[in-house]
């Protein structure tokens, strides 16, 4: 918590802003968000939290909590997990655990990007093959 406050009044000296009411300090353990969820904290905000569900994924029902400040977010988000229930579910797949800051891709079902990313993790693929057979409109 030590180093939280230090940052703390480093922000307000750099801004000339005072964070006073704004971000507390005290009530959070700092020490369970460690190396985790959270670089250089300087406080922390309260969110309300919504429930959304149940999902059916993989055969089990899951409550799906959702953190947010956006109107009719977890609404929405309701009726989805309604839409898949009533349908009978969803299967996932996990192809990684991980994360990553890469481009996006979309594609029309799963089984599509699982095959682009057997494409691109074969070693011998070569990019200017896979814009010589149009995947890209070449």
């Amino acid at each position: 918590m030590r180093a939280v406050s230090i940052r703390k009044e480093a922000l307000q000296r750099i801004t000339g802003k005072s964070l006073e009411g704004l971000l507390p300090l005290e009530g959070f353990d700092y020490e369970s968000i460690l190396g985790q969820c959270c670089e250089m904290p300087v406080g922390y905000v309260q969110i309300p939290v919504g429930i959304a569900g149940p999902l059916l994924l993989d055969g089990r029902e899951y409550s799906v909590p959702m953190a947010t400040t956006e109107g009719c977010l977890v609404a929405s988000t309701n009726r989805s997990c309604k839409a898949i229930f009533v349908s009978g579910g969803a299967d996932s797949v996990l192809l990684r655990d991980g994360m990553t800051r890469a481009p996006v891709v979309r594609f029309s079902t799963a089984k599509r990007v699982a095959e682009l990313k057997f494409l691109v993790e074969d070693p011998n693929f070569v990019l200017r093959n896979w814009v010589g057979i149009g995947l890209w409109g070449g």
